[in-house]
């Protein structure tokens, strides 16, 4: 299902508009911003209402209050609102909140269909998000589905925190070894440097040493 009438609810102004101009870019035809999450809901019901429901809702979940009594205050409130009058709208989150309860409760409890987390890689990762949802597929951006598998890998010891900073500086595995044989780290060798960083990618469930870098430094574990 090809999208053509979709509302961003997000409460930062610039991150509004980038938002709007990329769904343009796609091709969607009608794209539509609220700063609030009762003016968002309102949207939705007009939409309803005028028999032009929207496709899609892509939500913040924090929202700073500018009105006085709001109904709906956060984004986490505002989707579960919009799945009770409008069960079939496509829903993806997109926030900095990476904590796995609320990631459970939003795709197992309230079934939306992506959630991904703002960041170095957020609006890429949301634009893979698009094309899924439309394609009647759910969406994890990496480190919201790394959280929610919660397979107790997020614990890294001193030897792989500075592994992988040094592979986030730009240093090949032939000059992490020299550099750990320098100040006396072992394992050193580069078959040891390269047998961790297989494992870590493993444990992380990162395809390539670039998504790993990318899940540890969102997790802030570097």
């Amino acid at each position: 299902m090809k999208f053509k009438k979709v509302l961003v609810a997000e409460d930062t102004e610039s991150n509004n508009i980038g938002l709007v101009y990329k769904l343009k870019e796609l091709g969607i035809e009608t794209v539509e911003s609220s700063q609030s999450c009762d003016n968002a809901f309102l949207k939705i019901k007009k939409g309803i209402y005028e028999k032009e429901p929207f496709d899609a809702l892509i939500s913040d979940l924090s929202f700073d209050i500018n009105t006085s009594n709001p109904k709906i205050t956060t984004g986490e409130s505002l989707i579960t609102e919009v799945k009770k009058i409008q069960p079939t709208i496509k829903i993806i989150a997109f926030s900095v909140n990476n904590q796995q309860s609320i990631i459970k409760y939003l795709m197992s409890e309230i079934g939306i269909d992506s959630y991904v987390c703002k960041g170095l890689n957020g609006t890429k990762e949301l634009l893979k998000a698009i094309e899924a949802v439309q394609n009647e597929q759910t969406y994890l951006c990496p480190v919201s589905n790394a959280t929610l598998q919660n397979k107790n890998v997020f614990q890294l010891d001193d030897y792989e925190k500075q592994l992988l900073q040094l592979v986030a500086r730009g240093l090949k595995q032939d000059a992490i070894a020299d550099y750990f044989k320098s100040k006396n780290i072992t394992p050193n060798s580069r078959r040891s440097v390269e047998d961790r960083l297989s494992k870590l990618r493993d444990n992380f469930n990162a395809n390539t040493t670039s998504q790993l870098i990318y899940l540890a430094q969102s997790l802030d574990l570097i």
